[in-house]
């Protein structure tokens, strides 16, 4: 029993999107290799730019300890891999938004310029602010505990992993506004639905926030949370203006 015209046009549309989804995976990975080689080939001077935050904030002798022979090698790899990432995201989230676009009404297309542009600007944001601001002030307010009767000697790994671990929260953290966004422009949620349902948001951000971050560090997940509740709240009155501006 031969199949129906339209289950076979179902079924070419269906692998045409397949086989742009892979195309554009493929394109995303191949310029996260090269970011990544990249960053491996100023690997030191990447690892010299992680480590200010610490020398600024700590009074050490310039001195970083390191526990067995492959783990300074090991950290070069995964930060490559993560700063490849971060340096090639750009075309990564370009290579997403344009899979999306083609699914999209004419009159939606036009909005993906903008959520690609909020999306590459609020990860690099996020993560510059994390470097500048976030970092010292974790830095001082941890380091602060048992000064006066405890030494502290950082360990590479435990510090450039934490570093990198936060650089990545705050790049995903700050796309909330862009999804927020994006979702308004499509006429899906609007100011009165986002401050209608705000409490069970705020509940959920402060359970992902104890979910993504460490168990045993809970003014890590209470900041989290609290940065979460400030977009949202920031995101509502952005949107308040623009729905403002409409009526006018």
């Amino acid at each position: 029993m031969s199949e129906s015209p339209d289950n076979l046009e179902h079924k070419k549309s269906f692998i045409s999107h397949l086989i742009e989804l892979r195309a554009c995976l493929i394109k995303a990975f191949v310029s996260w290799v090269i970011a990544s080689i990249l960053v491996y080939l100023k690997i030191e001077s990447t690892i010299a730019f992680l480590l200010k935050p610490l020398y600024k904030n700590l009074p050490l002798e310039e001195v970083i300890f390191f526990k067995t022979f492959t783990e300074v090698f090991s950290l070069y790899i995964k930060i490559a891999i993560i700063g490849g990432f971060i340096l090639g995201s750009p075309y990564i989230f370009y290579q997403l938004w344009n899979f999306v676009a083609p699914g999209l009404y004419s009159h939606e297309k036009k909005w993906i310029k903008i959520a690609f542009l909020l999306t590459c600007f609020a990860f690099l944001f996020g993560t510059l602010l994390a470097y500048f601001a976030f970092i010292p002030f974790i830095i001082k307010i941890l380091s602060s505990f048992g000064k006066n009767f405890l030494t502290f000697k950082p360990f590479l790994n435990e510090y450039i992993s934490f570093v990198l671990k936060i650089f990545i929260l705050f790049g995903i953290v700050f796309q909330l506004p862009s999804f927020i966004f994006f979702l308004f422009f499509l006429q899906l949620i609007n100011s009165r639905f986002l401050k209608t349902y705000r409490g069970y948001f705020i509940i959920f951000f402060f359970l992902i926030s104890a979910i993504v971050t460490s168990s045993s560090d809970p003014l890590n997940q209470i900041l989290l949370g609290i940065l979460l509740t400030i977009l949202y709240e920031i995101s509502i009155i952005c949107i308040k203006i623009i729905e403002f501006r409409r009526n006018l």
